[in-house]
């Protein structure tokens, strides 16, 4: 007679932190998988492997989900059950490279919620599609929180990001607060700007002189010389959603303007005169200009001698002419002033691409946008819990209206923090890969390109840089170039 084998299983519980409501979900969930696998005939019993308080957003800083695979590689058990993907993990491509690891060491994964078997063939496809619905989560809450936002706009409720420089939120009492030392910085750079300066000289003058502890570029001046906080009011809803994309208002949906919401930094009076200055401006500057505007127009600067970068066409109006980028101060006085080199228009369009597809990949949310986007699905994963345990009568009402209470706070608070960064940037419907230069990307997505000798270096809008060396080909005339050049002289008569 074939004896019967049992399988030897383990199950693996997390919680995200030590709150008592968490403390109690731990208990609950080592109880459950501990009576489910010893009531199997088919298991045997072996262990739980649990991680108090620790998030999800990472494998490597978990001890007990870490000695588990260690376990499974010395073959201590042959089936691991859990909870949800998003109990084992919420990376996507860290929780296929696990579970590929263990299923080739014969070692089978359960997921209760979303039951999936990594035994299945099309394990592969559910788990992908699994890791996915916080992130659904998120999109439905913003949703909601775009709503109530609106609500708080027409009651005198304002938003503001953490990058505005010269004030710092209150959130006792939804004020702006100014900041001394950054206000006169403001006030500084409004001065300069009315004294004749243009934004790009009053960005070189601060980084000259080492203000501000950050480097500062042309773009942030105009953000500051054109935002109207600084003059006390608030213009809410400057961009709205579509689908999802990212749109700039331009009269579709209601805007909320606000005077006198907070202690001005400039006079209303100097900040119309900037105004109607960069009115002037903008206009003096299309009037005078001569040259055709690029895609990377005035985006170039040399990291050698800090210049910007010049179009140029070499053996223009003729058929083998060719697009260049070159340093200013090195055309201007030679070698001796700078050892920049000159790029291809077509190389760096090239290069761009490559980079660009590159942070489209790692790099489309800042630092803090993905670390409050994981805080995010970590507190919404917490809610459900705690739903869980009131319908199994596992926690006192009044607990559990506690515990919801201080969650909600938490979840409207980081949902904020997120709302308030992407009504700044870019939509991620917008993210997407290119095959052909777009010069629509550059626009969007690019802050500036820095220009080193054979190197070419990409600042995006979020400040991710990303850099590629690079080469013109190879100079001198290619092979053939006389004869080309006397069959074109004999069809043009010369």
């Amino acid at each position: 007679m074939r004896r019967y084998v049992l399988k030897r299983a383990v199950a693996y519980c997390r919680v995200s932190t030590k709150s008592k409501a968490q403390i109690h979900s731990l208990e609950y969930q080592t109880s459950y998988w501990q009576d489910k696998i010893l009531s199997d005939s088919g298991y045997e019993y072996v262990g739980i492997y649990s991680d108090n308080g620790i998030s999800g957003r990472s494998m490597n800083k978990r001890p007990q989900l870490l000695r588990m695979l260690d376990d499974a590689k010395a073959n201590k058990f042959d089936v691991i059950f859990t909870k949800s993907i998003a109990r084992f993990a919420r990376n996507v491509e860290e929780l296929l490279t696990v579970v590929r690891q263990l299923r080739d060491a014969g070692i089978q994964v359960f997921f209760e919620k979303e039951q999936i078997d990594t035994f299945d063939p099309n394990s592969e496809l559910f788990l992908t599609v699994g890791a996915s619905i916080a992130e659904n989560d998120i999109k439905i809450y913003a949703e909601n929180q775009t709503w109530a936002n609106r609500e708080k706009f027409s009651n005198g409720f304002i938003t503001v990001g953490p990058q505005i420089y010269g004030y710092r939120m209150r959130n006792e009492d939804n004020t702006l607060v100014i900041v001394p030392e950054e206000a006169a910085v403001v006030k500084q750079i409004y001065q300069w700007y009315l004294d004749g300066d243009g934004m790009q000289t009053i960005a070189n003058k601060l980084n000259a002189l080492g203000i501000g502890n950050k480097e500062w570029h042309r773009a942030a001046i105009s953000y500051i010389l054109k935002n109207e906080k600084y003059k006390g009011c608030a213009l809410m809803q400057k961009t709205f959603k579509v689908n999802g994309a990212q749109k700039k208002n331009a009269g579709q949906v209601k805007q909320y303007y606000m005077e006198q919401t907070h202690e001005p930094i400039i006079s209303p009076e100097d900040f119309d005169r900037v105004q109607q200055l960069r009115i002037e401006r903008a206009v003096e500057s299309e009037f005078n200009q001569e040259m055709p505007r690029y895609p990377f127009t005035k985006k170039i600067r040399c990291g050698v001698c800090g210049s910007g970068f010049v179009h140029k066409i070499q053996n223009c109006n003729k058929p083998y002419h060719t697009e260049i980028w070159a340093c200013t101060k090195k055309e201007a006085h030679g070698m001796d002033a700078c050892c920049s080199t000159r790029i291809k228009d077509s190389v760096l369009k090239e290069k761009f691409i490559e980079c660009y597809n590159e942070f489209v990949e790692k790099f489309p949310d800042s630092a803090e946008t993905v670390q409050f986007k994981q805080q995010l699905a970590e507190l919404l994963e917490q809610e459900r819990e705690l739903y869980a345990m009131k319908i199994n009568r596992m926690i006192e009402v009044s607990d559990y209206n506690r515990e919801w209470g201080e969650l909600k706070t938490k979840i409207d608070k980081i949902y904020s923090e997120i709302s308030n960064r992407e009504v700044r940037g870019v939509s991620r419907t917008d993210l997407v890969y290119i095959s052909e230069f777009d010069a629509e990307k550059v626009d969007k997505f690019l802050d500036y390109v820095t220009m080193y000798p054979k190197k070419v270096e990409f600042t995006f809008m979020n400040g991710a840089k990303i850099s590629r060396y690079y080469s013109n080909g190879a100079s001198g005339n290619k092979k053939g170039w006389l004869e080309r050049k006397k069959e074109r002289m004999k069809q043009e008569g010369k």
